[in-house]
């Protein structure tokens, strides 16, 4: 950071409190210790709540901004950004920080921003470039996501960091019941969870003990109605946003997670899932293949396709033994690949990257 003492990493994302992927995230980053004593100033760019709430927390977080600006407290800026409207606010941010020459991390977390790419105008996707172009490094979930934005924006410096996890905290005297699937996410169709329901249909007959829990918010009366239209109403439980406690009594509880999104970046709820040593099947899209080996820790299918899906499901519910073993595997696996040591040295790497662009050590890339 710059020599100013008062200088800062100012990180903008969503509030901590907020639910979903990028929230997650960097409270795990709290939790472990990952800003590394440095000072770190959280800006959230989003809350939970109304459109008017929301906007009201948007505007103080540009007007505290500009004023960290102008008071020279700004070192550098890391932006945590989705797709559409979540990029579309940090850029507002991130064009102040190219005006105040103060160099910036762009995160991409999203799964979804290369369908977001494609349906920008031409002056929008000028924006996006601009505005990626204009970061000295970009963080990005998996080797494909690199891949794409290298083609689609040319940056010279996209590095992929993936997200930490942490070793699973599992409440005691909870036993596993290995016909029960868990679903955490968006109860929405990108995520896969009509999808999930016509599977459900196809396995009932063969397996009577299933059941699957659905956690996450969304439109749980269409949920409902698709589970008694497919005729497994009866099979499905909707607990709602989970977290804490209540999502560790999820996840010890469960004998297989399942996640049939139609596109990805690397799912949190995929990691955490794994590090509390479930058995995975999930879609075969954006970075998921990275963690999940077929047959080894889990099983792939193809998206949108109940059939495949159901089959999928079949192969761990038909062995509950082997489902243990490729449980005990991912565990392994996600705690050696995405622990917090290895994320750790990639972040300090390029927050002195930054710094030594922000204490005059380098030029600034238009």
């Amino acid at each position: 950071m710059p020599s100013d003492q008062h200088a800062a990493l100012v990180m903008l994302g969503p509030d901590s409190g907020a639910r979903g992927g990028i929230a997650s995230v960097l409270r795990v980053w709290q939790d472990a210790g990952l800003f590394g004593g440095r000072p770190v100033r959280l800006l959230a760019t989003y809350v939970d709540g109304s459109t008017l709430h929301k906007l009201g927390a948007l505007g103080l977080a540009l007007l505290r901004f500009i004023g960290l600006l102008l008071g020279g407290q700004v070192g550098a800026v890391h932006a945590h950004s989705a797709s559409n409207a979540s990029f579309r606010r940090k850029s507002l941010f991130l064009a102040l920080a190219r005006l105040a020459g103060k160099p910036y991390v762009f995160h991409l977390h999203g799964g979804a921003f290369d369908r977001y790419h494609a349906g920008c105008s031409p002056l929008e996707k000028a924006w996006l470039r601009r505005t990626l172009r204009g970061a000295r490094i970009v963080f990005v979930l998996s080797d494909s996501w690199a891949e794409w934005l290298r083609r689609e924006v040319g940056h010279p410096d996209i590095r992929v960091l993936p997200n930490p996890v942490l070793p699973a905290r599992l409440p005691a005297g909870i036993v596993r019941e290995p016909q029960t699937l868990l679903f955490l996410g968006r109860l929405e169709a990108d995520k896969g969870v009509f999808v999930l329901l016509k599977a459900l249909a196809r396995l009932r007959a063969s397996h009577p003990g299933l059941r699957a829990v659905l956690a996450g918010e969304g439109d749980q009366g269409a949920v409902r109605q698709a589970a008694a239209a497919a005729g497994v109403a009866d099979l499905i439980e909707l607990p709602g946003w989970v977290a804490g406690d209540a999502k560790a009594g999820c996840l010890a509880r469960a004998g297989v997670f399942v996640l049939p999104s139609r596109f990805e970046g690397l799912p949190m709820a995929l990691l955490e899932a794994q590090a509390a040593g479930l058995p995975v099947v999930a879609s075969r899209v954006g970075g998921i293949p990275q963690v999940v080996s077929e047959g080894d820790n889990g099983i792939l299918h193809a998206p949108d396709d109940e059939a495949d899906l159901a089959r999928a499901l079949a192969v761990l519910l038909d062995d509950p033994a082997g489902a243990r073993r490729m449980g005990a595997t991912g565990q392994a696996r996600v705690l050696a690949g995405f622990g917090v040591e290895r994320v750790r040295g990639l972040l300090e790497e390029a927050w002195q990257c930054l710094e030594a662009h922000a204490g005059g050590r380098g030029e600034r890339r238009a």
